[in-house]
């Protein structure tokens, strides 16, 4: 588990050192340093992975496992930094150190630590979720998504029989079925989130090929549904078969859904931060939060209040992180300005407004 990350010189991030917890939610202002915290653990893991070289400790900027273009090292350096590195350290142990290299899209990577213990296992969904209409044979060896979720259809068909996949029945939809086969989770899942919708995967026999259908009746091709469904599958697999100890990251999980879906996404994630799995999130979505608020109540979930950490980033210029305060009612302590408040603000213009308007014609 990442228990803290501390970030030095790296885009808005001149120094600062926050801390996670089984479920993180990273809320605030555009460009305000959410989606860099998400990109310096993704490089730390990128970092990682260079120990298993034994010439090579350089990182691709522009194509590496996660998809995530980063250009250069002049677009991730801090612009106020005197310093010719930036560093990433993890739980206050470990820290990779990142400097610029003769290739522009390349940085070389060194740690501070020549022996390395820390091992992580990220599931990473960016806010590009769509479904790939090649879906294909994977591997029970290795059960991925893939990079444009082409093994969805794989996992599906697998999961219709038992002991293909591991599958933890604390994850089950409130434990109202003892089952030991995933794809009957996925569906109860799919079904709470957009009622009456359900999943199914059919190898077609070609090369190994899937197809992906949605609703029994119709028997319809993903392509021919809705974003929302296409958009929440891969987070509901991601979830389920996320091993324990594993670090699952999402960016805006609210895309494409209805206000109650999102609240019920959120409530289905705070079920996987439960499981042993950590959670990380990045969000817009006031329902995203209170859905997560809803996991610590909800009874029949063991998710508690003291597993949440909500992160407001507040400022453009130099990256301010504020933890919001939540009590055992998962009521909100320091509320921050600008978080959530949105809404009220709207309101109260709105009713100026009328009364404007009521006094022009009164007049």
């Amino acid at each position: 588990m990442i228990n803290s990350i501390e970030v030095k010189n790296y885009k808005c991030f001149r120094e600062n050192n926050i801390e996670l917890k089984n479920a993180s939610i990273l809320l605030g202002i555009n460009s305000g340093g959410k989606s860099s915290l998400i990109q310096s653990i993704l490089l730390f893991d990128l970092a990682l992975d260079t120990l298993k070289e034994e010439s090579v400790q350089s990182i691709d900027l522009v194509t590496n496992k996660y998809g995530i273009e980063l250009h250069s090292y002049d677009e991730l350096i801090n612009r106020d930094s005197y310093d010719n590195f930036f560093s990433i350290s993890f739980n206050n142990n470990v820290v990779a150190t990142y400097k610029p290299s003769s290739d522009l899209n390349v940085l070389d990577v060194s740690f501070n630590k020549p022996s390395i213990d820390i091992k992580l296992d990220i599931i990473y969904l960016g806010s590009n979720r769509y479904i790939s209409t090649k879906q294909k044979s994977g591997t029970l060896r290795n059960i991925v998504l893939g990079d444009q979720n082409e093994y969805l259809g794989y996992i599906i068909e697998k999961g219709r029989h038992a002991n293909n996949i591991p599958v933890y029945t604390e994850r089950n939809y409130w434990n109202k079925k003892d089952t030991s086969l995933l794809e009957i989770q996925i569906n109860d899942w799919l079904d709470f989130i957009f009622p009456g919708n359900k999943v199914t995967s059919a190898n077609t026999g070609k090369d190994n090929k899937y197809l992906l259908l949605f609703d029994d009746e119709l028997g319809l091709h993903h392509s021919n549904i809705g974003f929302g469904i296409s958009f929440v599958l891969p987070i509901i697999v991601a979830g389920l078969i996320a091993k324990k100890g594993s670090v699952l990251i999402i960016e805006n999980p609210e895309l494409h859904l209805h206000p109650k879906a999102q609240s019920n996404i959120a409530l289905f994630l705070s079920v996987i931060a439960s499981s042993g799995v950590q959670v990380i999130i990045e969000t817009h979505s006031e329902h995203i939060v209170n859905g997560f608020r809803k996991g610590v109540l909800e009874k029949e979930n063991p998710f508690t209040y003291s597993d949440l950490q909500l992160i407001y980033f507040n400022n453009n210029s130099e990256s301010i992180v504020e933890n919001i305060i939540l009590n055992e009612k998962v009521e909100i302590n320091n509320w921050p300005e600008g978080f959530m408040d949105q809404e009220e603000k709207d309101l109260y213009e709105i009713r100026k407004m009328r009364l404007r308007l009521i006094g022009e014609a009164n007049n």
